[in-house]
């Protein structure tokens, strides 16, 4: 359980430390997702196929994959320089962002969206810790609220994007009637452009961060042999995965995050390249699968700290694995029964890692490594989202984009099969230890 703080020590409230945390995440996603709406155009630009896209989102999986692991276990290790490493991850976002406006090259342009993918992939165990530190009896609630403030960037960002890429607000009808208007002579933005604007963005957040959050870890501990903590975190992470079901909840979110990260990049590329609609019109459809989380997913969070988690997941499994399938059956070209499938995906998206990681979260805090068990949980996620991205991206070369949807969904069938291996709920969580929000 958390310590209190020593009597005169300065340290972050509540209200503080929840605000800058949710809030700079919606800043954070507002950029990273526009990222599949963009790789649309880059393709075009530099003339990719399907498997050189994969390859955009698994070395971006990878990256971040490995930092975020790391990340945890440095969070936990170092918590009381954890302002640094959210700063940290605010800066190279923004480094990575300009290098890729000014890559020469698409190997250059992969180096530097794995660096973009670090520093996002940096801010989710701290945050998430702390988060999951200062809440414990409203884990679900405080987790999905971050993950919402997420979705409002993941809604903002890519919408500006596509109005930027095509210089106007336009929408294909199924009948091939265009209909929309154009704002007040706005020209057509290239994407390196558009990439360049947002790093200074991320590079003032960098800043702000730190002065909001810089007592959000407590004074430097007094006579601690890092060495030794680092043993004890080890030994602490050996011992909570015997026993305690982790293993089926790490094994649920690694394969929902498989087919999370590549659907994406999907169903843009999908409706632009496999249905030949505007990119405005695949931005609204990438809105549309994170939008609705933004109100769905903290009241799931919140009945999960009610009713436990195991029974959601397993609905919320079976769930995306019929829609998954559902999305490609309307034929070769678009219609309406594709956006009410993606608006439908949109309600649960990103529900299960909340989930997930709140169940993490309730044993990692009877050690003390929450974000250590935050970190590895993300990081597993999307490690095994860089080989889902290969494994969906790569048929598609040759047999066409609805397969990508074959492949994901046999993905997420698997994950319903490993939500069912989660033993039940337990609710023995620790007080909070500070006053609520």
């Amino acid at each position: 359980m958390p310590e209190a703080p020593a009597e005169g020590e300065r340290r972050t409230g509540n209200r503080v430390l929840a605000s800058t945390l949710i809030g700079a995440h919606g800043f954070e996603h507002l950029i990273s997702n526009s990222i599949p709406l963009l790789t649309t155009v880059i393709a075009v630009d530099l003339g990719l196929g399907a498997l050189q896209v994969g390859a955009i989102v698994a070395v971006r999986s990878a990256a971040a994959g490995v930092t975020s692991v790391t990340g945890g276990f440095l969070s936990d290790l170092l918590h009381h320089r954890i302002a640094w490493v959210l700063s940290i991850s605010a800066f190279l976002t923004a480094i990575g962002l300009l290098l890729v406006a000014t890559a020469p090259s698409y190997a250059v342009i992969l180096l530097a969206l794995a660096l973009a993918s670090c520093g996002a992939a940096l801010w989710h165990p701290p945050a998430l810790g702390l988060l999951a530190q200062r809440f414990p009896n409203r884990r679900g609630l405080f987790l999905s609220m971050h993950r919402s403030t997420g979705s409002v960037g993941d809604v903002v960002g890519p919408m500006i994007a596509g109005i930027l890429l095509l210089g106007a607000l336009q929408w294909e009808a199924a009948d091939g009637l265009t209909v929309g208007w154009e704002l007040g002579g706005l020209q057509p933005v290239q994407w390196r452009w558009i990439l360049a604007g947002a790093a200074p963005i991320m590079f003032i957040a960098t800043f702000v961060i730190y002065g909001l959050l810089r007592h959000a870890g407590g004074s430097p501990p007094a006579g601690v042999d890092l060495s030794q903590k680092l043993q004890t975190m080890w030994r602490g992470t050996y011992v909570a995965f015997r026993g305690t079901g982790l293993w089926a909840i790490f094994a649920v979110a690694a394969v929902r995050g498989m087919a999370d990260g590549s659907m994406l990049f999907l169903v843009p590329l999908y409706l632009t390249h496999g249905l030949g609609i505007n990119t405005f019109q695949a931005s609204a459809h990438l809105a549309l699968m994170v939008g609705p989380a933004i109100v769905t997913a903290p009241l799931i969070g919140a009945l999960s700290d009610r009713v436990g988690r195991k029974s959601l997941i397993v609905f919320l499994m079976a769930f995306v694995t019929v829609l998954t399938l559902a999305i490609p059956m309307s034929g070769p070209d678009y219609s309406v029964w594709i956006t009410v499938c993606v608006a439908l995906y949109g309600l649960q998206h990103f529900t299960v890692i909340n989930l997930t990681s709140a169940a993490a979260a309730d044993v990692a805090a009877r050690y003390r490594l929450e974000s250590s068990f935050l970190g590895l949980m993300w990081g597993n996620n999307i490690l095994f989202g860089a080989v889902a991205a290969i494994v969906i991206f790569g048929p598609i070369e040759w047999l066409g984009w609805q397969y990508g949807f074959f492949i994901a969904t046999a993905m997420y069938f698997l994950g319903f099969l490993a939500s069912l291996m989660i033993p039940g709920d337990r609710h023995a969580r620790e007080p909070a230890t500070d006053p609520a929000v």
